[in-house]
């Protein structure tokens, strides 16, 4: 309930109100007063409740919450070039020093989680990243009340998908125990080992780049403007705190032509996807029931830049 002047006027009796009116309201007046003191009050009692979270707390606070959990920026945090606060409201360094710490304390409350693992490589390397537990790719003697059927001693040599990932940061299959440190680079399936994949180079979007003819046949085209065999990758996409474990279409990693094939809707399509064809400039997008992803690579060694469609009039 706010206190302000006419709802502590009207809890008066009526007949001091009437001789106050009479009198030139002196008492509403000072009624007046203490309804300020009061709203100062209660904006004072709100901002406390405020002050216990990183989000809404005032500026003056966010270095005691950082002492509290331990926070140490690894970098000097300066506000922005151009800003100043003759014209801004916002203090870019108090902004900047409030998003660690939130962004701390929420690393603090998921330690040893692999999505929060995986964030922080992100956020300090600002690579694409995918954490692995290497124990959950042990082949082991299963529990009848723990199955795990995917995890398969012997790889089903009929699943592709499985196979072309061996060895990679999505691998599936299941793997002996490996003793050797993993400092080796050898050792890396053992139980207490996790495996931080980065991806050091990005993809890089080509807009509007035409094909290249392929010789000696006018229905197929390179991806490369220079008509180099080069092999096309996905485009890496943005994830926030909340974001599952990276998938392979998250980071910028070679495009198969099975994986092309079997996940087509995933790769195929307006931004933020990793590919869209179009006839000419002018035309609308190839549909991608239009389109069909094979092995194209019998003038030349294999190549996943290859690509041919159907196209009906």
């Amino acid at each position: 309930m706010s206190f302000d002047t006419e709802t502590l006027y009207a809890l008066l009796p009526a007949i001091y109100r009437i001789r106050d009116a009479e009198q030139g309201e002196p008492l509403k007046a000072l009624l007046a007063v203490i309804a300020e003191q009061i709203e100062v009050g209660e904006e004072n009692l709100a901002q406390l409740y405020d002050d216990q979270f990183i989000e809404t707390c005032a500026g003056w606070l966010i270095p005691y919450i950082g002492d509290l959990i331990g926070y140490h920026g690894l970098y000097d945090i300066r506000p922005g070039a151009g800003t100043s606060a003759a014209t801004s409201t916002v203090d870019p360094l108090t902004v900047a020093r409030r998003a660690e710490v939130a962004n701390t304390i929420g690393f603090r409350r998921r330690k040893g989680t692999v999505a929060m693992l995986e964030e922080l490589a992100r956020s300090t390397t600002n690579w694409s990243a995918h954490v692995v537990e290497f124990f959950q790719l042990l082949a082991t003697s299963q529990y009848m009340k723990h199955l795990r059927p995917k995890n398969l001693q012997c790889p089903d040599l009929r699943k592709w998908e499985s196979l072309e990932r061996l060895d990679t940061a999505f691998d599936s299959v299941a793997h002996s125990l490996d003793v050797r440190r993993i400092a080796t680079g050898r050792g890396r399936f053992n139980i207490p080992n996790i495996g931080i994949f980065l991806w050091r180079l990005g993809a890089y979007a080509l807009t509007n780049s035409p094909t290249v003819q392929f010789p000696g046949d006018p229905h197929r085209y390179l991806f490369s403007p220079l008509g180099n065999n080069t092999p096309l990758f996905s485009r890496a996409q943005s994830k926030d705190e909340m974001s599952p474990l990276a998938v392979p279409v998250d980071v910028p990693m070679p495009i198969s032509r099975r994986v092309l094939d079997a996940y087509l809707d995933s790769y195929y399509g307006p931004d933020p996807k990793s590919l869209l064809l179009y006839i000419n400039s002018n035309s609308n997008p190839v549909l991608p029931d239009l389109i069909e992803v094979c092995n194209l690579s019998d003038l030349t060694d294999a190549s996943n830049t290859v690509i041919g469609w159907a196209h009906t009039p």
